[in-house]
């Protein structure tokens, strides 16, 4: 009989250790959405600074509940949130400490582009065995800002669309730096700098593309953004030869329209001369069969260069690399000899600065039918370059 009434009343201890045993599983209180801390609301955050982000919420009374922080754009809703995060201590901390790379990739998951400032909604969702509660009605925004940034760098950069020459793509080339000293000339290219002289209509749109196949908006202000394989149409509203400028170091682009580009020739004995010369498209000008005046019967001057002016009213001297043109006799010793250089034209004082010459030991030119052309590309040489020749009259 004892032992009839010990097995009765173990057996009603078992059932009631497992009754309380699942009270403190499942309260049978409704799970709800916690209140949300920190960050505030309108949060600003720059990317650039490299500093991670914390978020806080109200912890649950009951336990057993985990949190994941939902991140949406602006336009969600959080019923197919962006990005889903665990919080700390696999989920059972009230806390989740994110590092700028994690929003970063938030950011461009809700459409965000390098350099732009976006919002982007957060809320928390509580998880309690098969119940979850997320409040979205009242969620917070984080203002992000993206750094203007493309990684890698493009190699190559082509110009494109119906404004641009032909339809057909042009190339950019590296910058050539523009040089402010007498004698000085700059050799080396720009780093993450491109450049191009070509022609651009109205009417019609162009696109600048990388070798990526990543496309670029040039925006107001002079901010050029990727925008990947959005082909963005770029328009100007001026016919005309330009000269265009990107700085992917600062993500920045700049652009001039040529009025003129002009052969200049001086002869000490003589007056100057500026013919304007004929665009004849890829960044190249000529002057042909030009009556040119380097004589004077007893001597010959042929000192020459060429002049670039811009709608702002800049001057470039497009011209020779050294200051004086000493050994003309055999141009073809000097592998620069044809190249082109430029330089602030106000800047060399002196007018016969950074000339070419002819072959001045046989008076080359002289009394003949001058034609010149200048290679503002890198398609045709590695360089800027000119070409010259010479007849009979």
């Amino acid at each position: 009989m004892k032992r009839i009434l010990y097995l009765f009343l173990t057996a009603v201890l078992a059932v009631t250790a497992a009754a309380c045993d699942s009270d403190e599983k499942d309260t049978g209180a409704e799970i709800s959405a916690p209140q949300l801390y920190f960050p505030k609301d309108q949060y600003a955050i720059d990317i650039t600074t490299g500093l991670s982000v914390i978020f806080e919420w109200e912890n649950a009374t009951t336990g057993n509940v985990v949190y994941q922080v939902l991140f949406d754009s602006e336009e969600g809703d959080f019923s197919d949130p962006v990005y889903v995060a665990t919080s700390d201590a696999n989920g059972f901390e009230p806390s989740l400490e994110i590092e700028t790379g994690t929003l970063s990739t938030i950011a461009t998951l809700c459409g965000g582009l390098p350099g732009q400032t976006l919002d982007i909604k957060w809320t928390v969702r509580s998880i309690q065995g098969t119940e979850q509660a997320a409040d979205g009605q009242n969620a917070r925004t984080l203002i992000v800002s993206l750094p203007n940034t493309v990684s890698p760098l493009p190699v190559t950069l082509a110009i494109g669309g119906t404004a641009s020459e032909g339809e057909t793509a042009g190339k950019f080339n590296a910058a050539l730096p523009v040089g402010t000293t007498k004698g000085k000339h700059i050799a080396d290219r720009e780093s993450g700098a491109m450049e191009c002289f070509t022609k651009l209509t109205t009417g019609g749109t162009f696109t600048v593309k990388d070798n990526f196949d990543r496309y670029y908006a040039l925006e107001e202000g002079g901010i050029i953004r990727c925008t990947y394989e959005e082909a963005t149409e770029n328009s100007v509203e001026t016919d005309g030869v330009y000269w265009i400028y990107i700085n992917f170091n600062t993500m920045k682009w700049s652009m001039k329209r040529i009025e003129t580009v002009e052969f200049w020739n001086h002869p000490w004995f003589g007056g100057a001369s500026q013919e304007e010369m004929t665009y004849t498209g890829n960044g190249v000008w000529e002057i042909v069969d030009y009556a040119w005046v380097v004589t004077n019967g007893s001597a010959t001057d042929t000192r020459y260069y060429f002049l670039a002016t811009y709608d702002d009213g800049s001057v470039e001297r497009w011209s020779f690399w050294d200051d004086d043109c000493r050994n003309n006799a055999t141009p073809e010793a000097d592998p620069k000899f044809y190249n082109i250089y430029r330089f602030t034209h106000s800047s060399l004082t002196d007018e016969w600065a950074h000339t070419w010459k002819t072959r001045e030991n046989i008076n080359e030119g002289a009394d003949k039918l001058a034609t010149f052309r200048v290679h503002m590309n890198n398609t045709d040489k590695a360089d800027y370059y000119h070409e010259r020749s010479f007849k009979d009259k």
